[in-house]
């Protein structure tokens, strides 16, 4: 598939499309603040808002409930989220894509704490699929990673 590029958030949309029409599921992990009605809209336009479960610090717990039981029902196809979202339920994963990679949110400082990004590395290896790290600006970790080939993941046979 050719990818057309008009920006991150279009080739996201690309290679989500590629891997929902595979059979397979996606998770987008987002910075809280890049969590806006206009990328989510730009989501819900292209996959409808049946195939999205969003997952953020903004939902009642009731409402948290309700998205953790569509993901676990295996009622979408498409994960959306803060930090926490990495932990979805979601089966058949086919992607996962951290969006503003170098954001320091996705680390956390309370209990229990862990990088997003690094348990993202495990369940992408876990479930043989590409992580896709994008920023205009990288962490320096991640560029040099890139640039000595690094950050190749395989998942051990």
């Amino acid at each position: 598939m050719e990818l057309q590029v008009h920006g991150k958030t279009e080739i996201y949309l690309q290679l989500i499309k590629k891997v929902t029409d595979e059979g397979r599921t996606a998770i987008v992990l987002v910075p809280e603040i890049s969590l806006t009605p206009q990328m989510l809209d730009r989501f819900i336009s292209r996959f409808g808002k049946e195939e999205i479960a969003v997952l953020h610090s903004k939902l009642s717990i009731g409402e948290r409930h309700d998205e953790w039981e569509k993901i676990r029902n295996g009622n979408v196809k498409i994960v959306i989220g803060a930090r926490s979202a990495i932990f979805a339920p979601i089966e058949n994963l086919g992607i996962i894509i951290i969006d503003e990679e170098h954001d320091s949110s996705y680390k956390s400082e309370s209990n229990p704490k862990y990088d997003a990004k690094e348990v993202a590395k495990y369940i992408a290896k876990e479930n043989n699929c590409p992580l896709v790290l994008g920023s205009a600006t990288p962490d320096i970790a991640t560029y040099y990673k890139a640039l000595t080939r690094k950050n190749r993941i395989t998942k051990a046979k």
